[in-house]
């Protein structure tokens, strides 16, 4: 292998860790562009899942136009249309705009991002995957912690007075670096068969996956009203019914968008699931991480990105672990990745558990640190398993079901850890009310409220914070926590007694749901850990070995 193939790979991973940094840098921005734009938390929430579905619903058909017309031309025009909807976000005068051109973004991840796992697989020889997807497990592991770092700091920066716009307006240095080299750096590579696009595929698989994963994202905002479930219901025909379009496609001599052969390796379909119970519990673990430190200890974006990187130093060791262990042990690193994110996860909740009065960056790097270990680990080995018997020429189609697979997974576990993180603030909120109140009622003694406006005071509190827990868009305050207080009089003696209290009552309770939340992580880990012994025992390198 020459060095223009590994300053290749840079080129392709830049690219993808700045698609994949675009799912969540927009998050810690939210505020601003609320109040930049005058943008409804609805709107906010659809610049967010526009460009979660347009990428999820879109990654199958972008790997399978790469076996068409060539995964390098695929990257290519994938990083350009990207650009081009970067900027375009970044001008953004409207809310509605913005959206639209967040659902373009999307879609053109979804036409560059399966080229990268498909030219790593096809540009690389077997014996020096490992290394590959190491270096792709470690990029992948960064992204997600990334993002809301970079946003927070360029939020706070304010460059040139541009605020919020310069989380997408960084985009272009990246994607025009990629453009001037991915042309000469990058192998060119598309299947060896004469294949042609599926479009009745292409149009069942997108309806199905936009079926299953838009009610998927927005149902815990709307209530979980019926048209969620019958939509997810509705999604099983329409896949049931693109299967066998698929099976009725080959059997006339046709392309079939997704390879059925791909179904027949055990290691495909195996680490398929694989894949999918994985990335259901990365996905939710960080959702629940971040909002467990910010909206529960208060920690700022900037701050809680750097509370997340020994994290991410520590999934970058793991990949580096993983790579000289998979050739020997193969599908046993994914299996102590499992263990050692298990152990992380434990210590977490044994650190967390009973906090309310302090919890530092430095309280929880110790777990962190053994989570990232595993986490690097897993990612790292994965996708190397999956992919191991995969022909070249169906390369393009294996990564876009495997990429989607990912988005719809990492979906739907931020929708049941939701279901069951903000379910536990719901319950647990007035028991954490509860125990505030004697410091509560000694507050207000002290400044001398007669005990009859104590009571009054206390119902009030116990009612605003119960409607703050069960409130379903967070940035809205509850009318009930503007009546605590009945006596103007005495309302700034009550302000300052219940700002004095409620931090110590939020931390209870984020703290008391964060610790029965983390079973769920748990049980997902254990449940990929007995999956794995499904997967063939070796990866293309150890096979390559023997």
């Amino acid at each position: 292998m020459d060095a223009r193939a590994w300053i290749g790979l840079i080129i392709i991973l830049l690219a993808a860790f700045m698609e994949l940094l675009d799912v969540s840098v927009v998050s810690v921005a939210i505020p601003a562009i609320q109040r930049d734009i005058d943008a409804t938390y609805a709107q906010i929430q659809w610049t967010l899942a526009g460009y979660q579905l347009a990428f999820a619903a879109g990654m199958i058909t972008g790997g399978r136009l790469g076996d068409i017309f060539g995964r390098k031309r695929m990257f290519i025009t994938g990083v350009f249309a990207f650009v081009v909807a970067s900027l375009l976000c970044g001008l953004a005068p409207s809310a509605g705009l913005l959206i639209l051109f967040r659902v373009i973004q999307g879609l053109a991840a979804a036409a560059m991002f399966p080229q990268v796992l498909a030219i790593m697989h096809v540009s690389f020889p077997e014996e020096k995957r490992a290394a590959v997807f190491g270096a792709f497990g470690a990029m992948a592991s960064l992204s997600g912690i990334a993002g809301p770092l970079l946003g927070g700091v360029l939020v706070d920066a304010n460059v040139f007075g541009w605020g919020w716009r310069t989380i997408f307006l960084i985009n272009l240095p990246v994607g025009v670096v990629a453009l001037a080299l991915a042309p000469s750096l990058v192998k060119e590579s598309r299947s060896s068969e004469r294949v042609k696009l599926d479009l009745t595929g292409a149009l069942l698989v997108t309806a199905a996956v936009v079926l299953l994963v838009y009610p998927v994202i927005q149902g815990r905002d709307a209530g979980w009203p019926a048209w969620t479930w019958i939509s997810m219901a509705v999604s099983v025909p329409v896949f049931a019914l693109f299967a066998w379009w698929q099976h009725a496609r080959k059997r006339r001599g046709g392309s079939p968008l997704v390879e059925l052969r791909l179904f027949l390796q055990r290691a495909f379909s195996v680490g398929l699931v694989v894949s999918l119970l994985f990335w259901t519990a990365i996905a939710s673990v960080f959702l629940v991480l971040t909002i467990f430190l910010q909206a529960g200890w208060d920690y700022t974006p900037l701050h809680a990105g750097l509370t997340f990187l020994p994290l991410a130093a520590a999934s970058v060791i793991g990949s580096g672990v993983a790579v000289p262990l998979a050739p020997k042990i193969g599908r046993t690193v994914v299996q102590l990745g499992c263990l050692i994110c298990i152990a992380g996860i434990v210590w977490l909740m044994v650190t967390v558990h009973g906090r309310t009065t302090s919890l530092t960056t430095w309280d929880l790097t110790p777990s962190f640190v053994v989570f990232g270990i595993g986490l690097g680990m897993l990612i790292a080995t994965l996708n190397d398993l999956i992919l191991t018997g995969v022909r070249n020429d169906d390369a393009g189609s294996a990564t876009g079901v495997l990429n989607t697979a990912g988005q719809v997974a990492g979906a739907v576990g931020v929708a049941v850890i939701g279901l069951i993180f903000f379910g536990q603030l719901a319950n647990r909120s007035d028991e954490a009310t509860a125990a505030s109140v004697p410091k509560l009622r000694h507050e207000l003694q002290a400044a001398g409220l007669p005990a009859p406006a104590i009571d009054g005071v206390v119902t009030g509190f116990r009612t605003c914070y119960h409607d703050i827990a069960h409130a379903k868009d967070p940035t809205q305050t509850p009318a009930s926590c503007g009546r605590i207080s009945a006596d103007p009089q005495s309302a700034p003696v009550v302000t300052a007694a219940v700002n004095k209290i409620r931090p110590e009552v939020q931390r209870q309770d984020f703290s008391d749901s964060f610790v029965p939340s983390m079973y769920f992580q748990i049980a997902v880990f254990a449940g990929t850990f007995l999956l794995v012994f499904f997967l063939p025992r070796r990866t293309s390198g150890e096979m390559h070995g023997h």
